[in-house]
């Protein structure tokens, strides 16, 4: 299912990599995209190529053993590689410590995509959550705050008693003054700054990560 939705020039690139091979599919060049980018057709363009704002290079398709030296181009014979390190060895062969190098630079970049794909998952979250704040803010605050608030007040009290009757009796109680008080404008103005707080506080750590002073 990875493959297909990929997009249709992904599509034409994997299958240009298996047109000269006798027995790998497509599928098969695809699969040497580390698997934790495979189900983002966008991170798996990121990760082919490149992106210089996240530092993520463009690359190549490495024979292991060159065709100059009779490797074959299958897909079992080769990687994803940076352009420049690949076209800098020309016909010769990947080397033990070059795959390694390879695959450590993999890792990075793989690490860097998933960070930015979460940030930007957070980040919208953050703008859904402001923007719900202020067009159903009102309905919040007439409705849930009032209800909300009185069941966790009630509860705190219902806690702190041990005999049945002064649980339910101070409990209940509280939690109705509670929810009163949460209906009067004072009470309102209150759930609204602490909302406001929450929002801003979780802006700013987005902010702050990747703006620091």
């Amino acid at each position: 299912m990875n493959y297909v939705n990929l997009t249709s020039s992904q599509k034409e690139y994997f299958q240009h990599l298996a047109a000269d091979s006798q027995t790998s599919e497509p599928i098969d060049f695809f699969e040497k995209v580390p698997s934790e980018l495979r189900n983002d057709p966008t991170m798996v363009e990121q990760y082919l190529n490149g992106d210089p704002d996240l530092g993520i290079t463009d690359k190549d398709w490495s024979h292991v053993e060159s065709e100059f030296n009779g490797g074959s181009n299958e897909a079992d014979n080769g990687f994803f590689e940076d352009m420049s390190v690949n076209r800098s060895r020309q016909a010769d062969n990947v080397t033990p410590d070059e795959a390694y190098a390879a695959e450590s630079a993999d890792e990075e970049e793989v690490a860097s995509l998933l960070e930015s794909a979460s940030d930007v998952a957070e980040a919208s979250g953050w703008a859904t959550a402001v923007e719900i704040a202020g067009s159903a803010g009102e309905v919040a605050l007439d409705f849930l705050a009032p209800a909300i608030g009185g069941a966790v007040a009630g509860k705190a009290v219902f806690d702190h008693f041990e005999e049945p009757k002064d649980k339910w009796g101070w409990g209940s109680l509280t939690g109705g003054l509670t929810a009163l008080v949460l209906t009067t404008p004072p009470g309102q103005i209150a759930v609204a700054g602490f909302v406001g707080y929450k929002l801003v506080r979780r802006g700013s750590k987005l902010i702050n990560k990747h703006f620091p002073a």
